[in-house]
């Protein structure tokens, strides 16, 4: 039996033999809690010291960090020799953990419990999971290392506590499936309270009212999150809010008020079955064997490399279609853009798109890459997931997307070996190589027909080779010779051959060279308007476009020619009305000489500028912005009410960052600035400071004051929203220096208006003098509140 028990969810505690023990000083409760928090991994001792001291510690860190670990040895272990090794608290690589197998911890026992009841819930057996969780809830006795003050902000601690929410609302979802949900309005009510703006939160609460047979107040509630949402977000209630004010409208007393739980988020992010897969017969089959490996061990990675266009992401997106059904918590995918000339992606972004996915409210979703990390983290631990990492540019950009749950599997592609994942994550390594002889007449069987390759199979093997058995090469040649039925395979190889110098050199064509090859030739078969599309579509800031889009950049009605583009591989059809093309395909067209690249480009940028400004014009008519010019763009069809435009934006929203990052200006600051509103709605903290900062980064390098001020103006919101007020006030001071040099009087009041009481008395006096209504009224309603 463990003779140690240790306790974090509360106050830091520990107990040897039953009889508690005095831990010390704060900073050695603080090396014991970090160290239990880490949940049996190795906390290097370096992180201890920067836990500990900050950026500057003192000379001693490192053996003032031993003493307390020795002290903590002998409260644990009183009776171990100082020669033998510890046996709860071993030094392992460069820093210490806790040894799990040694101790009792209250934070080990609430996952297990946490696992197990979500099972339950996930069969819908009420009673199981709704004592299970109660069970794990009654563990908590505060927040994690509450006595602690140096621990209140880390990571570990504030994922915990979103933790704890989450579970918190799941006991209260199953509770109220049971029929006990007047046990759980204490708890539903303290979680409400702590997230006003929290629909989840709000409607949970008013479905326990409701269950509970107090209709009266389920209706108070309702109205005052309502009235909250409209004054302090500008937004209507949304779809969960809505349900459950329209169950209390309807229950008319005579049936049940017991109400179903809210579903846990399931997200589904695969991307579409690659069409015509072939071979690969051994690397499935070692996929296979690692999902088989994964329940009761730790979470699995797989990292498959090879060589651009080997077919990296087809193996894995057809590995995970077929085994979707093991991962019942979903399938969660990202594009990390690793060799893209645009830059890999930012592991905040992508953390901040699947939390997303997880149902984790925008305004709660971290903007530092560790805080958001720990935070994903939390959220898969008992979760049974499949994670695809796609075109990943190292390992250093993989690791803070990895999930906790021993139920997830992660699948890695990348051009380069992973070996950090290998000796860090006990990764599987999967290396992609070309296909076989037999593999690549298949896949051009797949696209030419069987009775065409059976008809010249000598030429089809030579064909084959020419394509040096690459699939992206074989996919674009053959679906090059399928638009030309009168044409041999004998007669296309001819052309190959002459294409392709390493074979006429008698050299062993490399991939990329075959590559080339094939690119050259389907390229030069494109009619006139479809080989300027492709050039042009080099020039999309983000991974796709719509056809408006992509109308815009030509000038022209792209439609045939992106079905002929298409035909040929070169573009691929990501969902009705947006394409995206291979990486290797857009670079090549970057190559292309094209002498309308510049007009096109400012062509794309009016439309995306003109579609943000008439979407702001529908979604925040009253905020300051700066003035956009007339412009002769198309609005995106459709976008006629306020609904259809912040849908849009939701659409376009990774472009028009993109936008921003790589546009000309003015009109990556004017984008930005556009965008403002929408995110203070969005409250998309992770996208709102990359645009923010792009936008400000750009008018800095004009020097242009206006746009200086209110890119400073969209940080200072960002910042007032996160409750970072000392960053708020410099950025709006700064903010508004920017506009009185520019001479800008109403930007000044907008600013003045969001510096408090007597700025805003300020700000009100300047908006009665510029006749600017609305400003004048929400400036009253600042003062009004500042009133009370």
């Amino acid at each position: 039996m463990r003779s140690v028990r240790i306790q974090v969810l509360g106050s830091m505690r520990a107990w040897k033999d039953g009889a508690e023990l005095e831990l010390g000083p704060p900073a050695r409760r603080a090396v014991l809690g970090l160290l239990v928090l880490a949940e049996g991994e190795t906390v290097p001792s370096g992180s201890l010291v920067d836990a500990l001291w900050g950026e500057r510690p003192p000379r001693s860190a490192v053996n003032v960090l031993q003493t307390h670990v020795k002290h903590l040895r002998r409260l644990l272990e009183p009776g171990r020799s100082s020669r033998s090794s510890s046996e709860v608290l071993p030094y392992v690589n460069g820093g210490y953990a806790v040894n799990q197998a040694a101790v009792t911890v209250d934070l080990t026992a609430f996952r297990l419990l946490v696992a197990e009841a979500n099972e339950a819930y996930r069969n819908d057996e009420w009673d199981r999971a709704a004592a299970g969780l109660g069970e794990a809830l009654a563990l908590w006795h505060g927040r994690p290392v509450a006595d602690i003050p140096l621990l209140a902000t880390h990571p570990k601690v504030v994922s915990l506590i979103a933790k704890h929410r989450e579970v918190v609302a799941r006991h209260g979802d199953a509770m109220i499936a049971i029929g006990a949900a007047a046990e759980v309005l204490p708890e539903m009510a303290e979680a409400a309270a702590e997230q006003p703006l929290d629909e989840s939160a709000q409607a949970r609460l008013i479905r326990a009212y409701h269950a509970a047979g107090h209709r009266a107040k389920a209706f108070q509630t309702y109205h005052e999150v309502r009235d909250r949402l409209v004054e302090e977000l500008g937004i209507d209630p949304g779809p969960e809010l809505r349900a459950a004010h329209a169950t209390l409208l309807h229950d008319d007393g005579s049936t049940s008020t017991a109400q179903p739980r809210a579903v846990p988020a399931v997200p589904r992010q695969l991307p579409a079955q690659p069409s015509g897969f072939t071979g690969r017969t051994a690397q499935l089959s070692t996929l296979d064997e690692l999902a088989a490996e994964r329940p009761g061990g730790a979470m699995t990675i797989a990292a498959i490399s090879g060589t651009a266009g080997v077919g990296k992401t087809a193996l894995a997106v057809h590995w995970g279609h077929s085994v979707s059904d093991r991962f019942p918590d979903g399938q969660l995918y990202a594009n990390l853009r690793g060799h893209t000339s645009a830059g890999a992606a930012a592991p905040i972004e992508v953390l901040a798109g699947f939390l997303s996915a997880l149902d984790v409210p925008a305004e709660r979703v971290p903007v530092d890459v560790e805080t958001a990390s720990a935070m994903f983290r939390t959220l898969t631990t008992d979760r049974k997931m499949l994670v695809l990492l796609d075109n990943a540019a190292g390992p250093d950009q993989v690791r803070p997307l990895l999930p906790a749950g021993r139920g997830c599997l992660v699948v890695v592609t990348g051009r380069d070996r992973m070996t950090g994942l290998v000796a860090m994550h006990g990764a599987r390594q999967i290396t992609l190589d070309v296909l076989s002889p037999d593999d690549a007449l298949e896949l051009l069987r797949c696209v030419l027909g069987p009775r065409r390759v059976r008809a010249e199979p000598a030429a089809a093997a030579e064909f084959a080779k020419l394509c040096a058995y690459l699939p992206l090469a074989l996919r674009i040649a053959a679906a090059n010779l399928s638009d030309r039925p009168g044409h041999g395979i004998e007669d296309y190889v001819a052309e190959l051959r002459e294409g392709n110098v390493l074979t006429a050199l008698e050299v062993p064509g490399d991939e990329q060279a075959a590559v080339r090859a094939a690119f050259d030739l389907s390229y030069a078969a494109l009619p006139h308007e479809a080989r300027r599309l492709f050039r042009l579509l080099s020039l999309i800031p983000g991974l796709d476009a719509s056809t408006e889009a992509i109308a815009a950049l030509t000038g022209t009605d792209p439609e045939r020619s992106l079905d002929r583009l298409a035909g040929a591989h070169l573009v691929e059809l990501q969902t009705p009305g947006r394409y995206s093309f291979h990486d290797l395909l857009r670079r090549y067209a970057a190559e292309q000489a094209e002498p309308d690249r510049e007009a096109a480009l400012h062509r794309l940028y009016d439309w995306y500028l003109n579609a943000v400004d008439g979407a702001a014009r529908l979604l925040y008519p009253h905020m300051l912005r700066l003035p956009v010019p007339d412009l002769d763009a198309r609005t995106p069809s459709g976008v006629t009410g306020p609904a259809e435009a912040a849908s849009w934006l939701d659409t376009e929203r990774g472009n028009l960052v993109a936008a921003v990052r790589s546009g000309p200006r003015p009109a990556a600051w004017l984008i930005a600035d556009a965008l403002r509103g929408y995110f203070w709605m969005s409250t998309r903290r992770v996208e709102w400071q990359a645009t923010a900062e792009a936008g400000l980064a750009a008018a800095e390098e004009a020097g242009e004051p206006r746009a200086r001020a209110t890119a400073r103006l969209s940080l200072a919101d960002l910042y007032f929203r996160q409750s970072r007020y000392r960053e708020a006030v410099r950025h709006y001071t700064h903010a508004h220096l920017l506009a009185r040099q520019a001479g800008w009087v109403e930007a000044q009041a907008a600013v003045l208006g969001n510096l408090g009481r007597d700025h805003a008395l300020r700000a009100l006096a300047i908006h009665r003098e510029t006749g600017h209504r609305t400003a004048e009224a929400l400036t009253l309603a600042v003062l009004e509140r500042a009133g009370r």
